[in-house]
């Protein structure tokens, strides 16, 4: 159990190390809203991978050299991200086309206008010509009604189309869905009331102190494993980053867990900085720094 809970720990520990270095960019420029998103290669081309991870190391050994443990690691994830933004630039977004109108609704259209001008024509008009524009205004009206029926069935049968699928593809988050209310709002609070009311639901003014000694409680057998002391090795950390996502972004730099998949020369520098790190035991200043967003909890809530 204690192996167990153990390696569970360093999983934990290994992703949020990744994500504090590739978070320290933005965290080092607070001006900036979002970093720019790379253009990365797919991750079938080895070649690129290959070439990127050894430019990294370069450009790792050549600018750290001789320099501190704290500077390398506060600097890492700044080196890695400016590399891979030079080699390989940045992602341009095509710009979305408007979807073309159909036919349907360009007649819809085309009757709303004749309908808003025959409004107009007939308070303008004498009352010889008010009968005979009315006829007209009737016919423009009974012809876009069944227009907006058809278009009407058409939204209907695609948003259904679009449920079905939505079911399909995840049931319980469709239905969860349903029920879920709208986390949307603006909170009025001020700041310190609100750190005040985050340090008393989630401080514990009495961790420090033991707690009493309990009757009847069932002391579990003695572990037959003698607890594993010595730092994580190469493979375990390799099993670490091989069970993340490939293509999600670690941090808001978008920098891949792909890299440290594909780029094995890349992961053995940046397991030989963690190792220095555990055998250490030194914090980083990057990483005290943390973002969040608060929300009410429903539509109509501001506290």
């Amino acid at each position: 159990i204690r192996r167990w809970k153990t390696k569970a720990r360093f999983k934990t520990t290994v992703l949020r190390k990744i994500q504090v270095e590739n978070r320290h960019e933005i965290l080092r420029h607070p001006s900036s809203d979002k970093c720019q998103k790379i253009n990365f290669p797919p991750a079938s081309s080895g070649k690129q991978w290959e070439d990127l991870s050894s430019k990294i190391v370069l450009k790792i050994d050549s600018l750290l050299g001789k320099s501190t443990l704290e500077h390398k690691l506060a600097t890492f994830g700044d080196i890695v991200y400016q590399t891979c933004l030079d080699t390989f630039g940045t992602k341009q977004y095509q710009t979305k086309c408007p979807p073309q109108r159909s036919r349907r609704q360009l007649e819809m259209d085309t009757l709303r206008k004749q309908k808003r001008k025959l409004k107009k024509q007939i308070k303008a008009a004498s009352s010889e010509e008010t009968n005979g524009l009315l006829v007209i205004w009737r016919q423009l009206k009974a012809r876009h009604s069944a227009l907006s029926r058809g278009e009407s069935a058409r939204k209907k049968r695609s948003q259904t189309r679009k449920n079905q699928i939505r079911f399909i593809r995840d049931p319980f988050q469709f239905a969860r869905q349903l029920f879920q209310q709208h986390k949307s709002g603006t909170l009025t609070v001020d700041r310190e009331e609100l750190e005040t009311h985050l340090k008393k639901t989630y401080s514990d003014p009495i961790r420090e102190i033991p707690l009493e000694e309990t009757t009847g409680l069932v002391w579990p057998a003695a572990p037959r494993i003698k607890f594993a002391s010595k730092p994580p090795s190469l493979q375990e950390v390799i099993a670490v980053i091989n069970k993340a996502r490939a293509k999600s972004a670690s941090g808001p730099n978008g920098v891949p867990y792909l890299l440290y998949k594909d780029a094995p020369t890349f992961s053995r520098s940046y397991i030989k900085y963690y190792e220095l790190h555990g055998k250490t035991s030194r914090s980083v200043k990057s990483g005290w720094l943390q973002t969040g967003c608060i929300s009410p909890k429903s539509k109509i809530r501001k506290e």
